[in-house]
């Protein structure tokens, strides 16, 4: 990673002008009086360095101590006030080019109440302030028009409120409130149009629906109108109407459909009873009366009484049928086909009866040719259990003759075994000899090569154990003293030796757990340290805070998680700066003599971009070992107006060192033309010195 370290204490630690270093060896007492007649005069930049060198001859003085703290918190005090001034700044900048002029001109106000001489901000306000003179009185015709034409449009009076509208266009053509409102109006009134015709098509539609008995449709049509003008008095009659009729005339359409239902099941007295209740719904209607007359007809008739005894003779059947007097049921149904030839329902019923009486024939006789079934199969079984007596004895004179095939065939397979056991230990597979050696006890228990050679194989494995020992515990002893020294990482290795020495070793296995959770308690601390700094790196990127971005990126990478990511974001902010670059102040290396200040000049930054600047500079400590202090310094003709100091590192290598100097204000303020570096007691080699910016 490229090596990069930041100028920044508060802000910045700033320094008073190359005299003070002049004075590096005058006393004790000297340094503090100028250090106080500084701090008097409210220069404790100067104060602040007279109090360092005052501590440097006597570094424990508590007086010294005190009034650098002191130092230190004014020092803050000026930055925070700074940072309060570019706050109200740039919200008055950017309220300024949305039109907002009293908000802006109150942020500039607030701004110049911490600086009030500030050329910038002084003449942002009173451009604002003429502004809002030439436009007050506009602005209050423009206001009446629009809150005219807005009371006019809630009345629904359209043509009006665009009048009022197009009035306060007239003055403030580019203003995009009357335009809007225009629109809104003329929005509402086609709005309020299509909804006056679409009330009179849905009441047009209804009385014709009404006309043709659709109450339904008349009702929904009405309702829907009401829903446009719910006032409407004509249209809540017309409902209040239609409703009454289209209850009337549902009651008798449910009437006469229940009745036209049982006269075309057959339930003709129901349906008699059903067609006399309408008379108190519809009296005299012509269908009913109609409809009574044609069923009394029907009672009278031959077919309606041969139907009746037809259903009798049904009934009885089913009865008989239930009862299984099937016999008798299927006369029954005989019957009821003879008063009705044809009939489809009894001629099943006689079907059904008929197949039922052939099928219980039809069981009895399978449950005589069972019974001589299983009297042929027991004689089948004696037979069989006789032929099986033969066959078992002639199994055992097999048996004994396979047991003495068997045995020799034992034999054999043991001194096979015993061939396979000792090649084995001879290529030295103990493991796998002994197996096979204990595989010939469990066939022949006493077979002495086998004990002989499973002894021999116990007293190798115990050599092995002593060194798997010796192994285990140099392993033990160096994890110990990893873990003693945090290392957690080489710790686990060496448990996992112990392991391999010994596995499933108690105690190597609870060490191992133990050192992976602090490994990974380590590893999940440095992950949040990681996931904060590179947080925070963002959020001062996205602020274009770019030295602050760079240092905690670079507390990122310096946790070693080999994250490519904060790396990436510091060679992004690089290239920035460097492709934003105002001025490079020099090209080749040079060396400053400690205490020689060195000035370079230029033209004054345009103020557009001052907020944004940073000071780069490329240094290589001369005696590595040792960190010493860079003063850097700015001003113009006039004098000296801030600077800031570097802690140069003790590192051989070359730094660079970025630092936000847009954050001065004197900076933002005042037409810098030069900038001075000191470097206190040690020499340094400069390789770059550059004023860039983030954008």
């Amino acid at each position: 990673m490229k090596n990069i370290l930041l100028g920044l204490v508060f802000g910045a630690f700033l320094l008073c002008s190359t005299g003070v270093y002049s004075q590096a060896t005058e006393s004790y007492e000297s340094l503090m009086r100028s250090g106080n007649t500084k701090f008097a005069a409210k220069d404790y930049i100067s104060a602040k360095t007279y109090y360092e060198m005052a501590l440097k001859q006597k570094p424990k003085d508590a007086e010294a101590k005190a009034k650098l703290d002191e130092t230190l918190v004014k020092i803050q005090a000026d930055s925070e006030r700074q940072e309060v001034f570019y706050a109200h700044l740039d919200a008055g900048d950017a309220l300024n080019t949305q039109n907002r002029y009293e908000e802006a001109l109150a942020e500039y106000e607030k701004a110049l109440a911490i600086f009030p001489n500030d050329k910038y901000v002084g003449s942002q306000a009173q451009t604002i302030r003429d502004i809002l003179k030439d436009r007050q009185d506009k602005q209050d015709a423009y206001n009446r028009a629009i809150e005219q034409g807005n009371a006019l449009l809630e009345g629904e009076n359209f043509d009006a409120a665009i009048m009022q509208f197009e009035t306060a266009q007239e003055i403030f053509p580019d203003d995009k409130l009357p335009k809007e409102r225009i629109a809104e109006a003329r929005r509402l009134q086609q709005i309020y149009n299509d909804k006056v015709t679409r009330f009179n098509k849905l009441v047009e539609d209804a009385n014709q629906l009404a006309l043709r008995k659709n109450y339904d449709g008349a009702i929904g049509m009405l309702s829907q109108a009401l829903e446009i003008f719910p006032e409407d008095a004509q249209v809540q009659s017309l409902l209040q109407g239609y409703r009454s009729s289209k209850d009337t005339n549902d009651r008798y359409n449910a009437l006469i459909a229940e009745a036209d239902q049982l006269y075309e099941s057959k339930n003709y007295q129901e349906a008699k009873a059903k067609y006399q209740s309408v008379a108190s719904v519809v009296p005299n209607d012509p269908y009913a009366t109609d409809m009574i007359r044609r069923i009394n007809e029907l009672f009278e008739s031959p077919e309606y009484i041969a139907e009746q005894n037809y259903l009798a003779a049904m009934a009885r059947g089913a009865e008989l049928e239930s009862q299984a007097q099937y016999q008798m049921a299927l006369n029954t149904y005989q019957e009821a086909l003879g008063y009705k030839p044809g009939d489809l329902a009894a001629t099943q019923k006689v079907n059904e009866m008929s197949a039922t009486l052939r099928r219980l024939e039809e069981e009895a006789e399978a449950a005589r040719l069972a019974a001589e079934q299983a009297a042929a199969e027991e004689a089948a079984r004696l037979a069989a259990e006789a032929e099986a007596a033969r066959l078992a004895a002639e199994a055992e004179a097999a048996r004994l003759a396979a047991e003495a095939a068997a045995e020799a065939e034992r034999q054999a397979r043991i001194q096979d075994m015993l061939g396979v056991a000792n090649g084995l230990l001879a290529e030295e597979k103990y493991i796998d000899a002994k197996a096979k050696y204990q595989e010939v006890l469990t066939i022949d228990e006493g077979n002495a090569v086998a004990t002989a050679k499973i002894a021999e194989i116990e007293g190798i494995f115990a050599q092995i154990a002593a060194e798997a020992q010796q192994r285990y515990d140099a392993a033990m002893a160096a994890a110990g003293r990893f873990m003693n020294d945090e290392n957690y990482r080489e710790a686990i290795g060496q448990y996992q030796i112990a392991l391999l020495a010994k596995p499933d070793d108690a105690e190597a296995t609870a060490k191992l757990a133990e050192a992976e959770r602090l490994d990974n308690q380590k590893m999940a601390a440095m992950r949040s340290d990681y996931n904060k700094f590179v947080k925070e790196g963002d959020k001062q990127y996205a602020a274009k805070a770019l030295d602050k971005a760079v240092e905690n990126y670079a507390k990122a990478v310096d946790l070693g998680l080999g994250e490519p990511y904060p790396i990436e974001m510091i060679d992004k902010i690089n290239k920035i700066i460097e492709e934003n670059k105002l001025y490079e102040l020099n090209t080749d290396a040079f060396t400053m003599a400690a205490n020689t200040p060195r000035r370079f000049t230029f033209n004054p930054v345009d103020v557009a971009s001052r907020r944004s600047n940073y000071i780069i500079l490329k240094a290589r400590n001369l005696t590595p070992g040792k960190s010493f202090p860079m003063i850097v310094s700015f001003g113009s003709e006039a004098g000296k107006n801030g600077g800031f100091v570097l802690a140069i590192s003790e590192s051989e290598d070359e730094k660079t060192y970025i630092f936000r100097i847009g954050a001065q204000y004197k900076w933002f303020s005042e037409d810098n033309t030069w900038i001075e570096l000191i470097s206190e007691n040690d020499d340094v080699e400069v390789s770059l010195v550059e004023i860039s910016r983030s954008n």
